[in-house]
């Protein structure tokens, strides 16, 4: 038995020796191949291994860059395909039904539809690999023609307005009450813009209204004064009684504030603009109002309300928000006002839209305004502007005649110096970008040059857009660079330039970002650059809206660039943003080293707009 259990031992221990020499042989072979593989590619084998796996990760961020390029080129491809299947199915469809039956036609696709035909055509490629395609230009233009006669699906019982309007038309003529006259006159406003003139005689006498014109054409002040008047004449006894409700003056919750009218708009900025228009035309009555939007404190904006605010200008997020706080009460609205709704639309606002009218009292007065009427705006006009008066003052693409149009085609290598030309002028600017990155960078390209310059872009807090607006209002800054979130809330005069750095996809945009300039009669270019990749699509998307510029091609050093431009600034060399200015902190006498006292709490609420009284009732 021992002379057995020691041959086994013998066998096991020179099978491990065969073992570990077999695996000692793999071991060498694979650090002999890796060796082989690090001299191949250039590397030592003694070198250390982590440097071919530093060089391994560039190689794969260098090959994810080039997908990434690679998705950008299809999508660009696929987009001017779109606009060509749509263009080629717009000139059948003239040919077939005449110019004129399609003049009051929108083909302005939205992003959604545009997405499900370029999926489509992406499955047809798919399957003409093996069979070939036909297309159907027949069904092509039936279904174009299907969509766009419920482009606009304007109720039947509606009234369209389309008259020659007078210069000289003042607002006493339109029927608007002396206070509110006595007000505009004091702003040096004394006639009447078109829109103001179509709209103020219906909506003063409590019509429903739908308004359309273009971006700039006056349509806040024709939402702003009958909403002031209505509120004046029929709701002086709840005005005086504060934040009482009238529907709930024997319930429990009768403290609940219930403002009279409502203003909705898409963004903070334009929030902004229509509350500096329509406060001085309450203030006349005795009237208050407040803003509600995102990005700030909840209790900035409970406190008016509790106050006794009768007007509110609102985003439709925070104002929801507001409402599931219980904050509000929106039962005793009579006034309800849309402004920019399709821009609402576009944001997917619509469905809190929907909510927030079906809590206003039905029997109240509605206005929607807008720059453009179009199908994804119907439902909220079926349903909440019943026998509504249509007031179009103009075509949706048509052109101001104040405004200039120049199409510049520029290489990429000249494309920076060519934005810096133009941005080197004595005029006020806005240059417009695809993306938030792009306005940061570009502002901070153009200070490194000694031109001062500010962003907008939704990376930046409410604070950081309220003093880039400001610097800008003010003239410190002359320079403005902005995403799209500004097309629809700037409203500052004497911007002589707007530039749109590359073209916009889709018409809509383009309009917007134009009407930041020649506003209120007053003259404006706009400079489109397009590079020699984007000519077709720019084309096809000028086309669609309606602008007729002839394209050329520029150098940083073109005399057209200098006509634009005009006198040359001086360079700010090292120019910074302003720093804000402070509240002033008092001393901690009273506080004996116990941290704040009282007083700078006081003196923080009432910096931050919040009175001693609401602050005790929050």
């Amino acid at each position: 038995m021992p002379h057995t259990h020691y041959a086994a031992s013998a066998k096991t221990q020179g099978a491990k020796k065969t073992i570990s020499k077999k695996s000692a042989g793999k071991r060498s072979a694979v650090s002999q191949g890796a060796n082989k593989n690090f001299s191949k590619k250039g590397y030592k084998s003694n070198r250390n291994p982590f440097e071919y796996q530093g060089n391994r990760k560039n190689n794969e961020f260098n090959a994810r860059k080039a997908r990434n390029r690679k998705a950008d080129k299809a999508r660009s491809r696929a987009r001017e395909k779109a606009l060509q299947y749509e263009e080629i199915a717009i000139q059948e469809a003239e040919q077939d039904f005449g110019k004129r039956d399609l003049k009051k036609r929108d083909f302005d696709f939205d992003n959604r539809n545009m997405k499900k035909s370029r999926d489509s055509r992406h499955n047809r490629h798919q399957t003409s690999r093996q069979q070939p395609t036909t297309i159907d230009t027949e069904s092509s233009i039936k279904k174009n023609l299907e969509i766009t006669k419920n482009s606009i699906m304007i109720p039947d019982t509606a009234v369209e307005s389309r008259e020659n309007y007078s210069d000289d038309v003042t607002f006493a003529q339109l029927g608007v009450p002396e206070p509110l006259v006595n007000v505009l006159r004091a702003d040096g406003k004394n006639t009447a813009f078109p829109i103001q003139q179509a709209t103020l005689p219906d909506s003063l006498q409590g019509a429903n209204i739908l308004g359309r014109g273009r971006t700039g054409s006056g349509k806040t002040l024709a939402f702003s004064i009958p909403l002031v008047a209505r509120l004046a004449e029929n709701f002086v006894d709840l005005i005086n009684s504060g934040r009482t409700s009238r529907k709930n003056k024997n319930r429990e919750d009768s403290n609940i504030p219930a403002p009279h009218a409502m203003i909705l708009a898409p963004t903070r900025e334009l929030v902004h603009q229509i509350d500096e228009v329509i406060a001085p035309l309450a203030a006349a009555y005795g009237m208050h109002t407040v803003t509600i939007y995102g990005g700030v404190r909840y209790q900035r904006q409970i406190a008016p309300l509790r106050q006794g605010a009768q007007i509110i200008v609102a985003c439709p997020g925070r104002l929801e928000d507001l409402l599931k706080q219980g904050a509000l009460t929106l039962e005793n609205i009579e006034v309800s006002v849309l402004d920019e709704a399709d821009e609402m639309a576009d944001m997917g606002f619509l469905p809190a839209v929907t909510r927030l009218l079906e809590q206003t009292n039905p029997n109240g007065q509605r206005m929607l305004f807008s720059a453009t009427l179009d199908k994804q705006v119907a439902a909220i006009v079926n349903r909440f502007l019943p026998n509504a008066v249509v007031h179009a003052v103009d075509d949706a693409d048509s052109q101001v005649d104040t405004m200039t149009h120049h199409v510049f085609g520029v290489s990429a290598g000249d494309k920076y110096e060519v934005l810096r030309k133009l941005a080197s002028g004595k005029k006020r600017s806005i240059f417009f970008t695809r993306t938030k990155y792009q306005a940061k960078n570009m502002a901070k390209k153009f200070i490194s040059q000694g031109i001062p310059a500010v962003d907008l872009q939704g990376n930046l807090s409410q604070n950081q857009r309220d003093r880039h607006l400001a610097v800008f209002s003010d003239g410190l800054v002359r320079v403005l660079v902005a995403t799209d979130v500004a097309a629809r809330g700037i409203d500052i005069s004497d911007v002589a330039l707007v530039v749109q750095t590359e073209p916009p996809e889709d018409p809509k945009s383009f309009l917007h970002r134009s009407g930041r300039t020649a506003r209120a009669g007053e003259s404006g270019d706009v400079v489109t650059l397009v590079l020699p990749n984007q000519k077709r699509m720019a084309h096809t998307m000028l086309r669609r809206a309606g602008i007729h510029a002839k394209a050329e091609d520029v150098k940083p050093d073109s005399p057209v660039l200098q006509e634009i431009v005009g006198d040359l600034a001086d360079l700010q060399e090292g120019w910074s943003m302003p720093e804000p200015e402070q509240p002033k902190r008092r001393g901690r006498g009273r506080s004996r080293g116990r941290g704040r006292s009282r007083d700078s709490h006081s003196s923080r609420d009432s910096h931050n707009g919040l009175h001693k009284r609401a602050r005790q009732s929050a």
